[in-house]
Order: C-alpha cells, then structure tokens, then sequence
C-alpha cells in the first residue's frame, strides 16, 4: 500500500491578526518580537502590540560589570517603540536592573503616556533617585501606576497629582515629609494604595497622611534599618470614608489616627512587639477602638503581644467584628478572653499557634476566665486551630471551647508538619471524648 502523506494545517497562523497579537501580549515582549522570524506570516504580527513589557533580566547578554549596562537593552526597547504602530497601549512595564540612560528612559516613559497607556510600572535600579517626567503627573489616561523604586516624586504647585490613577503603589527609602504629608492626598480619583516604606534610624518622624474620599483598600509596609532595636519613629494619619480593606506590616508600632472609617471591613495588623520594644504598647488599644467598625480581623503575635501588655487599663468593644484570627504564642494568652468578650457578635475564629520563641509550660497555655465569652454562647459556628502539636495545653483550650461553644458547627484541627499519622490519630480519638455544647458540631482533622 501507498503510504498518504497527513498533511497538518498551521491553523494557528490562520487565525486573525487581533488573534495573534492578543496571544502574544502573554509573552515577554522580547519573545513576541522573536515570532517575526518564525515565517513571513509572523514577520508584523509583533507591531500590533498593545502591552509591552521590557525587563533587562531576561537578556542573555551579560555586561561585564555588575554596574555596567546591559548590552542592547536600550536599543532593544527604542527598536520596539518606534516599530509598535498602535496609538493606543494598555499597558507598559519597564524594569531596569542595570543603570540606562536617564534621557531614554524619559523619552520611553513619555512615549507610553503619549500613547494613553492606562497602566505603567517602572523599577529603576541606578545609584541615585531619579525624578518622573513631568508628563506622568498629569495623564489622564493612566488608571494603574506602581513605581517599584525610590524615584523622585514631586507634588506639583496645583496640588493634583495622577488625576485619574486608581491603583497607586509606590515603593519610599528614608521618605521627607515633604512628601508623605501630601502625595496621598493629591489622587482624586485614588481607590487602591500600597505604600512601602524605609526608614532611617536617624533623623525626625516620619508622618504618613492618607485622606482621600475614593480609596478602598489601603496597604502600608514600613521596614526600619535598627529593626527590632530601631529608633525610628513614625505616625500615620488615615481619613477614608470609602475605605474597605487596611493592611498594616511594621517592624514597629507607629502612632495611628484614623477618622471617618465608617466603610472598613477587613482589617489585617501585622505589627512586631517584644518585650525590648521602647514604644507604648497602649497604641495596639488605640489603634483597635479606632478600627472598631471591621468585620474581619487578623492580629498577629506582635500585636497580641502589645496588646496582653495594656489590656488592664481598658479594652474597646468590637461589637461589629465577626471573623477573628489571632497568631498566639509565649504570651497573649492572658488577653485573649477579653478579646473574645469584647467580641460579642463573632462568628468564626482562627488561633494560630506560633512557636517564635521557646515556650515554657508556665508560659504557654489558655487561661479560663471567670465568665464566659457571650460570643462563644451565642454566635461562634467555626473554629479553626492551626498548628497544633498535641501538647496538654492545646487540649485544655479545645476542651474549654468545645465544652461553652453553644452553636458551634464545625472545629478544624490543623497539625503541624511535624505530627505524625499515629499521633494525629491518638489527637483525634482524645478530642472525639471531649463533651460538646453543640451537637451539630462536626470535627474536621487536618
């Protein structure tokens, strides 16, 4: 017999030009262009590109020098901005790990905003801070602006900075107040905001203020050199009606002010406290009556520490507060049953044990209190506890919360890696004897 020759269509290169171009804008645009010698179907494919990406990092040509810079990048990226023909891109990424002409990268970033790019990140790695052009302060096209680096921010004169960006993300090393006081006060149309912060052990406070009327969601990160010995100080000033969503990471506890949070409903405090801090740990209580309207909570051991350390005086009501997650340890056990009390409509709670430091038997451990937390008779249906080993006290906890949690639905047990299959089980048939409140409870080993 004969044998047919099977001959397979390339249907990929008969799909539409606005076909091709959409699946190459997943590609870096190094290797979208690198398409054009696949076949003269291909040869323009690449021009119609409406997301351009450039990053230094994917060059296989390596200076010779780290501070040297990278061989054809820039002509690489001037190549592709004078052979792209659309007057529309959605997007423009640049990140230059290696030092580039100051000039060009103006003249690149000047060229996205001319083209109505609405989203732009850039990262600069040079051996100083480098000024914005003017043009990106004022484009009305740009909705999405994350500057990756320690760039040169100027607030113009007018007051209006980014008309019309919506996710700001800006990344600040030893900041001035200069800027920080007004930067985030000058979007008007800002709805999404990380900042990431380094400070300086030296030199005044720094003193963050965000207001607008727009923003929901809301991240700070602030790193300090000193870290845990650090002198650093800085204070936080928060007006944001529409505010939904707030994530605070820190080295340190700063000095919060917030007015107008009527909106907030997820709120997660990472914040380092130990027993060296120098900061007065009543600003974990203040911080919370502040933020007293949220719904979900995340607290993590630093706070927990701060606060088991200024509970006595006085606590604030979380009345609205429905979903708690606490990161427990050495200490905080102490003011975890007033956190629950003040906690009165909660419904779902996680504990996370957190083995940070060596944890003593005198140490470590749940604390009954003298009443019984309303939630817990009320209202919890979910308990989750996360990293659990199999020690007494872990028992003890599980034994009190089975024993008051009167609608509880569910109880997951989390192990840690550690546990074996054999101990799990022996966990499991020793928390199974453990009289329940509730009998629709069920127990979930994980």
């Amino acid at each position: 017999m004969q044998k047919q020759t099977e001959v397979k269509a390339d249907w990929i290169s008969a799909l539409p030009d606005s076909v091709l171009c959409h699946i190459l804008s997943y590609l870096p645009t190094k290797n979208a262009v690198a398409t054009s010698l696949l076949a003269r179907r291909w040869k323009l494919v690449w021009t119609s590109l409406q997301k351009l990406y450039f990053d230094d990092r994917q060059s296989r040509r390596l200076p010779g020098m780290m501070g040297d810079p990278m061989p054809g990048f820039e002509e690489f990226v001037e190549t592709v901005l004078t052979g792209t023909y659309p007057t529309n891109i959605t997007t423009f990424f640049v990140h230059c790990s290696r030092p580039v002409d100051l000039s060009s990268f103006h003249l690149w970033v000047c060229s996205a905003v001319r083209r109505n790019a609405r989203e732009i990140e850039l990262y600069l790695d040079q051996n100083h801070r480098v000024e914005l052009p003017e043009e990106l302060y004022t484009s009305v096209s740009v909705e999405v602006l994350k500057l990756m680096s320690d760039f040169v921010i100027k607030v113009p004169a007018g007051g209006t900075s980014f008309p019309n960006v919506k996710i700001l993300s800006v990344q600040l090393e030893s900041p001035e107040n200069s800027l920080t006081e007004k930067l985030f006060c000058s979007c008007p149309a800002l709805e999404e905001l990380s900042i990431q912060a380094y400070l300086n052990d030296e030199g005044p406070t720094t003193k963050f203020v965000i207001s607008s009327s727009t923003l929901k969601r809301c991240t700070l990160w602030v790193a300090t050199e000193g870290e845990m010995f650090t002198q650093a100080e800085y204070k936080v000033r928060i007006t944001a009606p529409s505010l939904e969503r707030l994530h605070i990471m820190s080295d340190i506890f700063g000095k919060f002010v917030v007015h107008d949070l009527n909106s907030l409903t997820d709120v997660i405090l990472d914040i380092v406290y130990g027993e060296w801090s120098r900061v007065d740990p009543n600003r974990a209580i203040q911080l919370l009556q502040r933020l007293n309207n949220t719904k979900n909570l995340t607290v993590s051991y630093g706070v927990l520490c701060a606060l088991d350390h200024a509970y006595h005086i006085w606590f604030p009501a979380l009345s609205h507060l429905q979903h708690l997650e606490v990161a427990v340890g050495a200490i905080g056990w102490a003011v975890l049953p007033v956190i629950l009390s003040s906690s009165q409509n909660l419904q779902s709670l996680i504990l996370r044990k957190q083995s940070r430091f060596e944890v003593t038997e005198e140490q470590f451990g749940w604390i009954e209190g003298d009443i019984v937390p309303n939630c817990l008779l009320q209202h919890v249906k979910k308990i989750e506890i996360k990293g659990v080993e199999g020690d007494d006290d872990e028992l003890i906890l599980v034994d009190y919360l089975l024993k008051y949690s009167s609608v509880l639905e569910v109880m997951v047990i989390c192990f840690k890696g550690s546990v074996s299959k054999q101990e799990r089980r022996d966990i499991g048939r020793s928390i199974l004897q453990v009289q329940r409140a509730s009998n629709r409870c069920k127990l979930e080993l994980v």
